[in-house]
This record gives C-alpha cells, sequence and structure tokens, in this order.
C-alpha cells in the first residue's frame, strides 16, 4: 500500500474539470485517491457518526470554508481527501480548542505551529487563521508523509504524533505483528484508531452521499478563481491533449466523431 501512496504523489497535479459548476464537490472527488482504505469493519462502523443532522449542523461552516480547502489540497497535488481532515479536527471552527491546546481548523499544537512558520502567543494565535494556519498544516502533513510514505499512517502521525506511530510500528515489527493490514495492526490509543476510522468514513460518505442516504450542503464553485467552467465548456486550466479528466477525453471524443462525420 505504501508503494501505491509513492506513486500517486509522484503524479503531476493536474486541474480537474467540472461539468456542474454548482457542484464543488465533484472536483473534490476527482482527486480522492484513498479509496482503497474505505472498506474496513473499523471505518464501516464510524459511518454512524455522519447522519443528515452533521452535515445540517455544520453547513454554514461548509459553505465558508470548505471550497477553500479543497483548492489548497488540489493546488498541492495532495489526496483530496484530506480537504475534509478539518471536518473531522474541529467541526470547521476557526477558534476550536482543545484540553491538549492544540487549536484552530486544523487543531495545530503551539510547539508544531511555531516550527511551520506560525505566531502563537496571547496577544496573537494564527493557528485561527485560515489560511496561514492551512499553509502550515497542509506542509507539516506533507512532511509526515516522507518520513511514513503511508497515509494511514501520516494521518495517525497528524493525530499521535509521529514518534508514537514509529514506536508503534518497532514494537510491532519487533513482535513479528507487524503485518498487510498495516496502521489496524499497530497498538495505538483508540482516540487515534477512532480519528483515522472516521476520516476515511467521511470521506466514503462525501464520495458516495446517495449510497449513504445523504444530501450534501451546496458547494458551489463560483467566485473563488478555481477551476471556474460553465456548463457544457470545458475548463481553461485542463489541458485537453493529455486529456486529463472525464469530461475533457468525453470532449475529445465528440469533435473527432464531427469531425469524421463530415467526411
Amino acid at each position: 500500500m505504501a508503494e501505491t501512496d509513492k506513486r500517486q504523489m509522484d503524479k503531476p497535479y493536474r486541474p480537474v474539470c467540472i461539468h456542474d459548476p454548482k457542484d464543488g464537490w465533484q472536483s473534490l472527488r476527482h482527486g480522492f485517491r484513498l479509496m482503497a482504505y474505505y472498506h474496513n469493519a473499523k471505518v464501516n462502523e464510524q459511518l454512524k457518526a455522519f447522519p443528515q443532522y452533521y452535515f445540517n449542523r455544520l453547513s454554514q461552516r461548509i459553505l465558508m470554508h470548505q471550497f477553500y480547502l479543497n483548492r489548497k489540497i488540489q493546488e498541492r497535488g495532495l489526496p483530496a481527501e484530506l480537504a475534509l481532515l478539518p471536518l473531522i479536527e474541529s467541526d470547521l471552527d476557526l477558534k476550536a480548542r482543545s484540553s491538549a491546546r492544540a487549536m484552530g481548523l486544523w487543531q495545530l499544537m503551539p510547539g508544531t505551529a511555531r516550527a511551520y512558520g506560525l505566531k502563537v502567543s496571547k496577544k496573537c494565535d494564527e493557528r485561527t487563521d485560515l489560511e496561514k494556519a492551512t499553509d502550515a498544516a497542509l506542509t507539516y502533513i506533507e512532511y509526515l508523509y516522507k518520513r511514513t510514505s503511508d497515509w494511514m499512517l501520516t494521518i495517525a502521525a497528524y493525530n499521535a504524533g509521529l514518534y508514537r506511530v514509529k514506536q508503534s510500528i518497532a514494537q510491532a515489527k519487533a513482535s513479528g505483528e507487524y503485518s498487510d493490514a498495516g496502521f489496524w495492526s499497530l497498538d495505538l490509543p483508540a482516540e487515534t484508531r477512532k480519528h483515522v476510522a472516521k476520516f476515511l468514513a467521511l470521506s466514503h460518505v462525501v464520495l458516495l452521499p446517495g449510497k449513504h442516504g445523504i444530501r450534501l450542503p451546496a458547494l458551489s464553485v463560483e467566485g473563488y478563481g478555481f477551476s471556474r467552467v460553465k456548463s457544457g465548456y470545458h475548463s481553461p486550466e485542463c489541458v485537453i491533449p493529455s486529456a486529463g479528466c472525464l469530461y475533457c477525453r468525453q470532449l475529445v471524443l465528440r469533435v473527432l466523431y464531427i469531425y469524421f462525420q463530415a467526411f
């Protein structure tokens, strides 16, 4: 699984065409890359944590912040599911504070925030700044991935700390218990295991909301200046010759069909 993660990270980022400019979720789903992890008993158990009420309750915050997060994830070429991590971390609350002193949308600890260039003091705490905190959190996540080469271990390290994850891996290997199950075979805190399972469960719901009986809040892309298109047209950001997305491939085939029909 780690080798697959590495190959996916090495793929160049390519902006996404969206057919419906009123559906900002469509562009996000195009970049989902962790589907192989969704099908797990622990993940299935957490699906109940996301009823319709959950999305209704957070609809205003989703409207305010989610598309910005989607855009930043896409710009870095990261698995698009990571744009949903702040929903798990903080319910998209910019001022969320934990008992462990984590703060903000991404629930960054003071030391981590300072290490990645954020100001943290009584007068100024940039962990509550959407743009600065997102940039710091994503840079930190990229660092964790470089150290683990596995996205499940990366999310676990984001929650429990890299040292704790590395220690658990070393213990599992020493006892011969580290298996193909990877993350799920590690002796990590129950909170961390639940955290990762909830992240994957939420990703599964967003990927297939109809299957789970969920109606997601409207997420318009208009006004953000990113992958903005009119229905029936391709995004100017997408490279047609490489036909990087389904809509562009369909468009190319349609043009070729019309061309050959003329003869």
